[in-house]
């Protein structure tokens, strides 16, 4: 039995999901403004996924894992054109690419093809029951509710990038004074920012950090949250030097101490600061949001506490229960690796945020229900 009709009628998940239950093989074709996408199943299960946008193209993924240069990549597609061979088998025999590297690389490229479909919201596909390439065809087996999850998750994401970068031809500058003050950076921030001048324009930017688009671009949209970068084009900013010799103000003092001990961790004792803060500056705004960061670390603390790394979780709720929440992106990123086999701990290590950050939400998803551990 096939299945066409309009991404704007039925949904992407909504779609996924038929398959799934279904335990259909078979592939899908969307098309798009100028793109096809097709995701190729296997019993219900996404085997893998290709594309016609050249941005897509293994070729591209190869260059922004940094395993091989333009120069390569070009002299390999002209032995795939003059051979007819696949570029895969070509850098394997060329000892370029290892086999474990080379599937990562394509299940990678097969995921950024099917994360970006959740983006579309206009696009006719079909279902072609029982039709799947006659080459062979790589089965990564990928599971539907972590694609569904995820791709939902993306898609919230890349919702709230339009809003602040709202075209790839903008362009964006850095706030020299707030980056001066926040040294030294993380690697990524750091990599990101040499490429921010003012002058170039974003996609620019994307395509020389040889990495996905969507983590440059949610990279980006992080430096802009942090006010690090601003969009506009270059203005020359100077840097307030602070040298004239005066003395700092005793509730900025106080202030910057109670911050220190929260830090720190040392709670109890900044908890006595803030009291005495409130006392003398009563109403204050900064002190309410000290007052809010140090709930958040009595909160870690006993997230630390309560959840044990070695525990499995597992979901508790069903996919649909869970992609309606308020999910925050760091939230949907964590919910979307529980499967039931990982442990927390292998959580964390892939998580791209600290691990205290992921701790306090296993500890929040344990509290309202949406997980539960082995």
């Amino acid at each position: 039995m096939g299945l066409t009709g309009n991404l704007s009628t039925m949904s992407l998940a909504e779609i996924f999901q038929w398959l799934a239950i279904g335990s259909k093989t078979g592939t899908l074709k969307v098309d798009g403004t100028g793109v096809t996408k097709r995701v190729f199943f296997k019993q219900g299960t996404i085997a893998s996924a290709t594309s016609s946008d050249p941005k897509e193209l293994m070729g591209q993924f190869l260059i922004s894992s940094n395993k091989l240069t333009e120069r390569q990549l070009r002299v390999a597609l002209e032995m795939q054109t003059r051979d007819q061979v696949m570029l895969g088998d070509i850098l394997l025999k060329q000892n370029i690419l290892s086999k474990d590297e080379l599937m990562l690389i394509l299940r990678t490229a097969s995921e950024e093809v099917i994360f970006d479909l959740f983006i579309w919201t206009e696009g006719d596909f079909e279902f072609l029951d029982s039709d799947l390439p006659e080459r062979e065809l790589v089965n990564f087996n990928l599971d539907i509710t972590h694609v569904i999850l995820e791709g939902v998750r993306r898609a919230d994401e890349w919702a709230r990038i339009k809003e602040v970068f709202p075209d790839s031809s903008t362009v964006i500058r850095p706030r020299i004074e707030n980056i001066v003050l926040r040294l030294p950076l993380n690697r990524s921030d750091e990599r990101l920012l040499r490429l921010v001048n003012g002058e170039r324009l974003i996609e620019s930017i994307a395509m020389d950090m040889r990495a996905t688009r969507f983590d440059v671009f949610k990279g980006l949209l992080d430096l802009f949250e942090s006010d690090l970068i601003e969009v506009g084009s270059y203005e020359e900013v100077t840097i307030p030097t602070g040298g004239d010799g005066s003395k700092q103000d005793p509730i900025v003092a106080m202030m910057t101490t109670t911050k220190n001990l929260i830090e720190r961790g040392q709670t109890d004792q900044a908890e006595e600061m803030l009291a005495r803060l409130n006392k003398v500056s009563p109403n204050n705004p900064q002190a309410n949001l000290l007052s809010e960061a140090l709930q958040e670390k009595r909160f870690e603390t006993t997230a630390k506490q309560m959840i044990r790394v070695d525990a499995v979780p597992e979901l508790a709720m069903t996919v649909d229960e869970i992609t309606r929440l308020p999910l925050s992106p760091e939230e949907g990123f964590v919910v979307s690796r529980v499967n039931g086999i990982w442990d927390v701990q292998s959580i964390i290590k892939i998580a791209p945020f600290d691990e205290n950050v992921s701790l306090k939400i296993f500890k929040k998803f344990l509290d309202e229900g949406v997980v539960r551990f082995k």
